[in-house]
């Protein structure tokens, strides 16, 4: 419905550009935007803000269902009502919450989803990127940050939050993954204030809702690790059926 809609105001001009625009993303990676970090916020606790990579700061932390399996990719950071899936709140207890993932109601009304390595339930797999699992008392959901480096390192796993740009399939979200701490670009991160929706926004929103649809493919040993990973600790921590249609749920939840 938000495809139908957004290809009902702005016509096939604008698809057009949407999927050239969609096209070079995965490309723009390897050539990100040079406007330093030192003037990007650090990320603040309690705060709602799209979590952007020092890398390339057009790309946020995004959360998804890919292939019925909870988890974060990297996409473009979208505006508005289109980015509500890119926000999260940094807690006192250093999880990364998904910000409006209480709302929906259900089985997360209380708890939430959170960003979780795994590696305090089970032996992660090789490339297995960072799954979102309800918000739980455990330590592969605490994530230290030093703002300076930009770092999320995680205590279970001792390995830094790191964005994988360029890494995916063309078209394609781009992967999340855990790596020994190294200082560089893409293990650094930096809050976005929340955007409005301008014309530019209005594009990038599109060729989001058109990658959606297509649905996130990630390259075949991502994909499984992810979906290996989600079957190993799933013995150990409840995860509701809903956490596959949450982001489809928040998602309509901020049309209305």
């Amino acid at each position: 419905m938000i495809i139908r809609k957004l290809l009902s105001r702005t016509g096939v001009a604008v698809l057009a550009v949407s999927v050239a625009l969609a096209t070079a993303v995965p490309a723009q990676a390897a050539n990100p935007s040079t406007g330093g970090s030192a003037a990007v916020p650090g990320v603040e606790v309690g705060v709602a803000k799209q979590i952007a990579t020092r890398a390339d700061t057009r790309y946020c932390l995004t959360f998804v269902a890919a292939a019925k399996v909870p988890m974060a990719v990297m996409m473009a950071c979208a505006p508005g009502k289109e980015g509500k899936t890119q926000e999260w709140i940094y807690t006192e207890s250093g999880q990364l919450q998904v910000a409006m993932s209480k709302s929906v109601g259900g089985a997360l009304a209380k708890t939430g989803a959170c960003l979780d390595s795994g590696a305090d339930l089970a032996k992660v797999p090789a490339s297995a990127p960072l799954l979102v699992l309800p918000c739980r008392d455990g330590d592969g959901q605490k994530w230290t940050y030093d703002e300076s480096a930009g770092t999320f390192v995680n205590t279970a796993s001792g390995l830094a939050l790191t964005s994988l740009l360029g890494k995916g399939k063309a078209k394609q979200a781009q992967p999340t993954g855990s790596m020994s701490t190294a200082g560089t670009p893409v293990q650094g991160w930096s809050a976005l204030p929340l955007p409005g929706l301008d014309i530019l926004g209005a594009v990038l929103a599109l060729v989001n809702a058109l990658l959606a649809s297509l649905g996130l493919a990630l390259p075949l040993p991502i994909a499984k690790a992810a979906s290996s990973l989600l079957e190993l600790v799933r013995p150990t921590t409840p995860i509701p059926a809903q956490m596959t249609v949450l982001p489809k749920q928040m998602m309509q939840l901020a049309q209305r």
